[in-house]
């Protein structure tokens, strides 16, 4: 009986253990998540971004020739956020037009452009974006033909001066949907974007119709960036990470271990288009997210792992690996709070949000902050203003965000009234969003009852007193200091002192007949330059003897 009844038990614990989900001991429930694909065809357009577009054109239409090439230079001044409305244009633009007349239209402006050029009437080198301005003075706007041309021609120009993928991808359609007379003009647009270009590009290598997909190859070659290893090199991170993407988009085999490798960079933007171009490559990538995972963790991953498990296995690897020593920050930083060394743990929090600001656990970090202020405030308000801020940003808590912005508001009150004059408006702010907040209440009621005022007025007062006693002081010294009296610089020419007169004796002059004119002798003062540059006197000529 009791073997049957131990029996029994047994048989319902192993059906109970069969139908229990067994958790992975790896922790599968814990790897990161595959990131979500983003989508390829722009949002669609808001009215308001379609009101914007369509009274910049027909402001463009309705002026006179002159007065466009003006207004044309305002279409530069345009926003991201109307690549969709320009789209939505551009398909609608493409249904409705006559596309040959277009074109012929098009054609006579640029060969009247190149034309002038040649003749030295018009500047500009041997660039085509001086065709729109022969365009807008010879087109006609009431003609439907001559207005959907320049219509083309400005918003071709608006998402060149936008430079974001979206508007790359909607350039390259201007060329797909107008046709070959619009491919030169597009090529130049396209340069004009610069490395902004070459995410679109490299998407349109798989373009359905192949003759725009060795377009597109050709002129990534003239670019110098046909291979990945050369796409890449840049300096600019979106364009990096839009280049990653767009491998990952056309599954580009040679670009999977690239992809892979920047999966773990330090930067969260080519971190986070790192892992969706892994999205996007699914299968094709399998195999370097195997070999990755062992160059990383040392053994061969599971042969039963499909892309997305040897993926998720590899990213939480990598950040296992790149947050271990944010981890420790955060540990060393949990444990001085306990501790009460608030000091030590805000420049632990520091160093964790300095190395990932968006770190999971940030959250928690927020409590920890507010102490910290709460214990500056008196000796290091501008510290405390620091940690405050961060707990505005870190916390999730409503109440403690409310009294962080309030307390925050109330040492920027006390600083602004010590500076320059009392700030009533702030610290009735600080009391809204803090009812509780008895420093703002205090301060408050001191700047109503004017205390704040007069110590900030008695403040000046002693500056400006302090300021003119010293600079009494400074004139009775300079008044009362002694004259150092310095020797008179003697004569160059006979070493006479320049105070002493000059005598000179003046003989009378003599003639045959006796002497003309008898003058005595004299003692006249020197001038000033005298003793200094003037040679001595001339000596008197001799006497003459009389003949007789």
């Amino acid at each position: 009986m009791r073997r049957s009844l131990f029996g029994l038990l047994g048989v319902i614990a192993v059906s109970f253990a069969q139908a229990e989900p067994a958790r992975p001991a790896n922790g599968e429930l814990d790897l990161p998540a595959i990131p979500a694909v983003p989508r390829r065809d722009p949002a669609a357009p808001t009215a308001e971004d379609l009101d914007d577009l369509d009274s910049r054109l027909e402001r463009l239409l309705k002026a006179g020739p002159d007065e466009r090439v003006e207004l044309s230079r305002e279409l530069l001044e345009v926003r991201p956020q109307l690549v969709s409305a320009l789209s939505f244009r551009l398909l609608k633009l493409s249904e409705r037009c006559d596309k040959e007349r277009m074109k012929k239209l098009f054609l006579e402006a640029r060969e009247h452009h190149r034309e002038r050029r040649k003749g030295g009437t018009t500047a500009g080198d041997n660039d085509e974006t001086d065709v729109f301005q022969t365009v807008l003075r010879r087109a006609n706007p009431n003609d439907a033909n001559g207005a959907s041309l320049i219509r083309l021609l400005a918003m071709s120009r608006m998402l060149a001066m936008i430079a974001t993928v979206d508007a790359g991808r909607a350039l390259i359609d201007i060329y797909v949907r107008f046709g070959e007379f619009m491919r030169v003009d597009t090529q130049l647009q396209l340069q004009r974007m610069g490395e902004h270009a070459l995410a679109p590009l490299i998407e349109s290598r798989r373009h359905p119709a192949e003759k725009v997909a060795r377009w597109a190859e050709r002129l990534l070659d003239q670019m110098g960036r046909a291979i990945p290893s050369e796409a890449i090199r840049t300096d600019d991170y979106e364009v990096l990470a839009d280049v990653l993407r767009a491998f990952g988009r056309i599954r580009e085999p040679d670009a999977a271990r690239i992809i892979v490798t920047f999966a773990n960079s330090e930067r969260t933007q080519v971190r986070d288009a790192a892992r969706q171009g892994i999205a996007m490559l699914a299968e094709v990538g399998l195999w370097q997210l195997r070999d990755a995972y062992e160059n990383v963790v040392g053994r061969r991953p599971k042969r039963e792992w499909t892309w997305d498990r040897t993926a998720r296995e590899l990213f939480g690897e990598y950040d296992r690996l790149r947050l271990s020593r944010v981890y420790q920050l955060y540990s060393e930083g949990v444990t001085a709070q306990g501790a009460g060394n608030l000091k030590l743990m805000t420049e632990r929090f520091d160093a964790v949000l300095s190395k990932d600001p968006m770190f999971e656990r940030r959250a928690t970090m927020a409590v920890g902050y507010f102490s910290a202020a709460e214990q500056r405030l008196d000796s290091e308000p501008k510290a405390a203003e620091l940690a405050l801020a961060r707990v505005e940003r870190l916390s999730e808590d409503p109440a403690l965000r409310a009294r962080a912005s309030s307390l925050r508001l109330t040492l920027s009150a006390e600083r602004t009234g010590r500076e320059r004059a009392a700030d009533v408006e702030t610290l009735r702010r600080a009391l809204a969003l803090d009812p509780a907040n008895r420093r703002a209440q205090a301060a408050l009621a001191q700047m109503e009852r004017g205390e704040a005022t007069t110590r900030l007025s008695r403040s000046r007062t002693l500056a400006a007193l302090a300021i003119g006693l010293t600079t009494l002081i400074g004139l009775l010294v300079i008044v009362l200091s002694p004259r150092r009296r310095s020797a008179p610089p003697q004569s160059k020419a006979s070493g006479t002192p320049p105070d002493e007169p000059l005598t000179i004796q003046v003989e009378p002059a003599v003639s045959d007949g006796g002497p003309l004119v008898s003058t005595p002798s004299e003692t006249a003062p020197p001038r000033a330059a005298d003793s200094e540059e003037c040679p001595p006197p001339a000596p008197a000529p001799p006497e003459r003897s009389s003949a007789k």
